[in-house]
């Protein structure tokens, strides 16, 4: 499920999307904030389908070892082992995952070769072929730990992969974080016999949250604008970059929106992603300003919190 930065993020690419097209389409915007957001629940789809290809994989070099002349029992074993554990148990059977697969039309169509030389390199590791021949016998906890590895060593960090999905969708790139934490609560639902799909949204909370946060910030540009043009004095309202309007016009609604969030988190936020999307000095003066501007609407009663925003 999403995380509040996560939402941030995609508020923040839906603000700049607006400003940038000089549309007056709140609705419009709204729309497309939900699209792009969707759009990480198709990515974490696609992730799902990968380990159903790999399921099929694993099962077909089951059955090739099986007719060899000298099979292997110890790696007939494992392979047995890692099919019937629960994640890839889950992957192959859960009606519900494979409904939004054909809803959603998830399929990998003409990258499908990337996925298969991923598979075949991890087959042929030497460190797997060692695995493999382990007599030991497995447990569950063992399947998940190998999953795991598996995930991270060949799926998680793969650089081909990560291009694939950006030629899939140009936002994908920067999707990628929240469908794998998706990927991952998956593996531990299923080790804990609950069901495998995640929530895009951790509750109604968050999911209002994004839509107000952007809503909200639209609604109040001019005000923002305004107070903006007062506190920065060195700068110019419109000599300040679009990314940084938006981040400021974000936290800045979220300061008096968000009356659970401390003010702290909220300034600490727009710093980060000010660090990932803006100038060099971009952290630095949205930093001061913020500050600046939150304890000016404080003195004037508009920063209200209660309970986790009360902390400092």
């Amino acid at each position: 499920m999403l995380t509040r930065r996560h939402l941030r993020i995609k508020a923040l690419h839906a603000l700049f999307a607006y400003a940038q097209s000089r549309s007056n389409d709140l609705n419009l915007a709204l729309y497309g904030l939900e699209k792009n957001i969707d759009r990480i629940h198709d990515l974490y789809l696609h992730e799902l389908k990968l380990f159903w290809h790999f399921t099929q994989f694993l099962d077909k070099r089951l059955e090739a070892e099986k007719v060899k002349q000298q099979p292997s029992p110890q790696r007939i074993t494992r392979v047995s082992a890692l099919l019937n554990s629960p994640f890839l148990q889950s992957i192959a059977a859960d009606d519900k995952l494979i409904a939004q697969w054909e809803q959603k039309h998830v399929h990998w169509g003409d990258h499908f070769d990337v996925l298969l030389k991923i598979f075949h390199d991890f087959w042929v590791d030497p460190a797997m072929e060692v695995w493999f021949s382990d007599e030991t016998e497995l447990v569950d906890k063992d399947s998940v730990t190998f999953i795991k590895r598996f995930y991270r060593d060949c799926i998680a960090n793969n650089e081909v992969l990560h291009d694939v999905y950006e030629d899939m969708h140009m936002d994908w790139a920067d999707d990628l974080d929240a469908a794998q934490m998706m990927t991952v609560k998956s593996l531990e639902n299923a080790k804990k016999g609950n069901t495998i799909l995640v929530n895009l949204y951790k509750n109604q909370a968050d999911k209002t949250f994004v839509s107000d946060l952007l809503m909200k910030t639209i609604q109040l540009e001019p005000e923002w604008k305004t107070l903006i043009e007062k506190k920065a004095t060195s700068w110019k309202y419109n000599r300040l970059t679009p990314v940084d309007r938006c981040l400021i016009e974000l936290a800045l609604t979220e300061l008096v929106m968000a009356e659970d969030v401390p003010v702290k988190v909220t300034i600490n936020e727009a710093i980060e992603l000010a660090k990932q999307y803006g100038s060099e000095n971009s952290p630095g003066f949205i930093n001061g300003l913020l500050d600046a501007l939150a304890k000016d609407l404080q003195s004037q009663g508009k920063i209200l919190k209660t309970g986790r925003g009360l902390i400092t």
